[in-house]
């Protein structure tokens, strides 16, 4: 059973955001997959580093889809994007360090982080999008 699932309530109107959105949800189930098993140690570091550098592509080219209709929410939307990657990236440092085992806490923060960036403020920028030819 996955940890976290795909749901309408996640869709920001936008199939190509949409797409990065599943598999940065599919990184989670992966990881909590590698914890389910007792593979968390042997997987985790490299699950975690892949699940930063995407959530940084994906980032980028949300960004730039942004910028490129002109979103004018688009700068605070960015900075919310640079604290998220600072917490992940902390996480991540802090596991790679043995301060933290990757266990339910770190998976919750990331379902969490996910599911309320998305639904909070991905969705926003859904409805500007599509009025400008993106979908």
């Amino acid at each position: 059973m996955a940890f976290m699932n795909w749901t309408d309530k996640l869709s920001v109107g936008v199939n190509t955001l949409d797409n990065q959105h599943t598999v940065l949800i599919e990184s989670v189930n992966d990881l909590h997959a590698a914890m389910m098993k007792g593979q968390a140690r042997a997987v985790a570091g490299e699950l975690l580093k892949k699940l930063v550098e995407y959530t940084r592509e994906h980032f980028a080219a949300e960004e730039a889809m942004m910028e490129s209709v002109q979103y004018p929410g688009l700068p605070a939307h960015r900075i919310v994007h640079r604290e998220l990657t600072k917490q992940v990236e902390e996480y991540v440092g802090r596991y790679e360090k043995g301060d933290i085992t990757l266990g339910v806490h770190l998976l919750n923060f990331l379902s969490d982080w996910l599911t309320k960036h998305i639904q909070g403020e991905d969705k926003k920028y859904g409805p500007w999008l599509n009025e400008h030819g993106v979908r």
